[in-house]
């Protein structure tokens, strides 16, 4: 007797809903992507107990006939592809046919749907993958699924379903970002007959981003644009003061599908080059759209993972996108609003009131426009434009003058928005930093020999650490000779380092390396050294500072791209407005 069995369709069922359903969040997933691609402009979704005795997903997309809704039932039984090309073209949520089909396997299920040019809708009942019955309902044009007792008949996978509050956490989650990425369609969520959130459609993205996860945070998003032929990028990264220790508020759509892509999100971290700090990941939402015959969605089982047939070029343009931006845009931290952030990891309360007309989100005045933006922000940037910290380049008048300083730690200047508050330690770190990777980069070394040669003797773990490094630190425009073992003599340094304790800025230096964790991947050895010896030759926090001194640190800053933090991530300056003042004493 043959000990190989065919298994029954049911079974069969089964097995893959052990693939496709995880959990609720995974029956919420496959419902909603199903309304977008039946073309829904609005999707309502019911759950109860998490989902784990009713998700109920209802839209009004182009609905099915008997025929069709019957079908949706078989394995293998798609609308969305037709032939073999179709799998390296796709331009849906999903095509493999199992959803429906796993779904009602494990589960007490129902669906209902009408199309446009019907008169009434049909309704399809089944018990465990079996139907019980098929007849005609009463309803508008659309689909409407319930899936009731999920894991019924599977008390194995029932048991590993996680408490209440975690699984609502997976389908919020989930459906965050599937309404990030639709903005065009309206959401809304209800758990036990409460509204969780009711997201209005919406014409732009920012809008979107104000619902999901508040008004603050959409201001401190920076719009980033490539308009190619092949691709393009559009959306938001958010400013370094959003950063955050997990990849959780990363998110890529390719053509508006979601993705996970661990290259693309290392070159947007790169993009923010120095200006993190260590272990802080950067907040986006990026789409990228481009022809589906030039990207693999099928390397995935959960199409979560694709292959870009040029993916050299499009992690190229991605960073020049993304630096672009971040160079263009005043990073200042807005006291009181964004400065707590710096240490936290989790977004304001999100409001869950419908948006409305009412709410427009508000970017700090500036005043360069970002002219990458094109189209989809066109509107928004005419009525809000956009200007650099730094004086542009045909004006030698600095946009900041130095009041006093604070406890000999921070220095309060002002502009014609308000006050600035400027940690001298941390702005010139960023000063010296800039300087000696110029230096070190371009290979125009500034040497200030030194009149009386400067003799040191190192302990023989120091000693090794300057051999090991004495490129670097020629590079940098050190003269170094070797007198002894122990013994180097130095003859000259960089210019700017003149004035500084030679000995006591390289003592310092050796002492960082020799106490360091190994270079980030973000950060090579060269880089390392650079930085501490920009962070040991900087003003020290405590030194006072005479009036000329704090103004030519502001006019230094101003002259750099990138003056908002320091090397290692934190906050050189916050702002605090004319506007904000006002609030504060209850004048506005």
């Amino acid at each position: 007797m043959s000990i190989i069995k065919i298994l029954s369709d049911n079974l069969i069922n089964q097995i893959a809903a052990g693939e496709v359903v995880e959990r609720p969040s995974s029956v919420v997933k496959e419902l909603v992507e199903n309304s977008i691609d039946a073309g829904a402009t609005s999707v309502v979704i019911e759950i109860k107990n998490a989902g784990k005795t009713l998700i109920k997903v209802t839209d009004n997309g182009i609905g099915m006939d008997k025929e069709d809704l019957q079908l949706a039932l078989k394995r293998h039984a798609t609308s969305k592809i037709n032939s073999e090309s179709d799998l390296w073209n796709i331009h849906t949520m999903g095509f493999r046919g199992e959803a429906i089909p796993s779904i009602s396997s494990v589960s007490q299920f129902t669906m209902r749907s009408r199309k446009n040019d019907s008169i009434g809708g049909t309704e399809i009942n089944c018990d465990g993958g079996e139907m019980v019955n098929i007849k005609d309902a009463g309803m508008n044009v659309g689909t409407t699924v319930e899936v009731r007792s999920l894991f019924f008949n599977t008390p194995a996978r029932q048991k590993y379903l996680k408490q209440d509050s975690t699984e609502l956490g997976h389908i919020t989650a989930l459906l965050d970002t599937i309404a990030l990425a639709h903005p065009e369609i309206a959401f809304k969520l209800i758990h036990n007959d409460k509204i969780v959130f009711d997201l209005s459609k919406s014409t732009d993205l920012i809008s979107r981003i104000a619902d999901v996860f508040g008004g603050a945070t959409s201001e401190a998003m920076i719009p980033v644009f490539y308009g190619g032929s092949e691709f393009k990028i559009d959306g938001f990264i958010g400013k370094p003061v959003l950063a955050r220790s997990t990849s959780q508020h990363q998110y890529f759509f390719v053509n508006k599908r979601p993705i996970q892509h661990f290259l693309l999100a290392n070159t947007i971290r790169e993009a923010f080059h120095s200006m993190l700090m260590e272990n802080k990941k950067p907040v986006f939402i990026v789409n990228i759209n481009i022809d589906p015959s030039l990207v693999d969605v099928n390397v995935h089982p959960k199409k979560l993972e694709v292959r870009f047939v040029d993916q050299h070029s499009l992690i190229r343009v991605m960073y020049n996108a993304v630096k672009t931006a971040l160079d263009k845009t005043n990073l200042t931290p807005k006291a009181f609003t964004e400065t707590t952030r710096y240490m936290s990891d989790s977004f304001p309360k999100r409001d869950h009131s419908p948006s409305g007309d009412s709410f427009k989100p508000s970017f700090p005045a500036q005043r360069t426009p970002i002219q990458d933006a094109m189209t989809f922000t066109k509107n928004f940037l005419q009525e809000r434009e956009l200007k650099p910290l730094h004086a542009d380049s045909e004006d030698t008048a600095t946009s900041m003058h130095s009041i006093t300083q604070i406890s000999n730690c921070y220095i309060v200047a002002e502009n014609t928005d308000g006050l600035i508050l400027i940690d001298q330690h941390a702005a010139h770190e960023r000063v010296r930093y800039e300087e000696l990777m110029n230096q070190f980069e371009n290979e125009q070394k500034s040497i200030q020999p030194l009149l009386m040669p400067i003799e040191i003797e190192f302990t023989n773990q120091e000693a090794s650490q300057v051999n090991d490094n004495l490129e670097i630190f020629k590079a940098l425009g050190f003269e170094i000779e070797n007198a002894s073992d122990k013994i180097f003599i130095i003859n000259a340094v960089p210019s700017f380092l003149s004035k500084e304790d030679i000995e006591d800025v390289v003592k310092g230096v050796l002492d960082d390396i020799l106490n360091e964790k190994s270079p980030t991947k973000f950060q090579g050895k060269s880089e390392a050294v650079i930085h501490y010896m920009a962070c040991r030759s900087a003003i020290k926090f405590g030194q006072k500072l005479n009036q000329p001194e704090m103004q030519a640190l502001i006019l230094k800053m101003e002259k750099l791209k990138r003056p908002y933090t320091c090397p290692h991530g934190r906050p050189t300056m916050i702002s605090l407005t004319l506007s904000e003042l006002e609030r504060m004493f209850g004048r506005k």
